[in-house]
């Protein structure tokens, strides 16, 4: 993904939005943030973005998970939900322009936030 493209912005990626937002209604509401975030009150954001500082900025998937408690939970537990995020966007992501598929490029690496803190 080039670093000057706004996705928010730019209407061609309306879809891949909408997709994103309704993967985190998704695992909100099927209760898989609850194991990690031990609460209800969690939250979850899917999005693509630039991560990193500096010359080590790169194109990511960040899921952004927000939560009241902090996370001691098996490890395991994040894993599982990086495979149903990248799962749930390679199913969106066949309805997604050709356009929209080469702007982001397919090489990103997913990067977990959970209250700010990479995990």
């Amino acid at each position: 993904m080039s670093q000057n493209i706004n996705i928010k912005e730019n209407p061609i990626f309306a879809p891949l939005l909408a997709d994103l937002q309704n993967i985190a209604t998704a695992l909100k509401q099927s209760g898989q943030l609850k194991p990690i975030t031990g609460t209800e009150e969690g939250s979850v954001a899917i999005e693509f973005d630039n991560y990193g500082e500096g010359e080590s900025t790169e194109p990511a998937i960040l899921i952004k998970i927000t939560s009241p408690n902090d996370f001691f939970g098996d490890e395991e537990l994040l894993d599982e939900l990086e495979d149903i995020v990248i799962g749930k966007l390679e199913e969106a992501s066949r309805n997604w322009s050709l356009e929209v598929t080469e702007l982001l490029g397919d090489d990103r690496p997913i990067i977990l936030l959970i209250n700010g803190e990479e995990c």
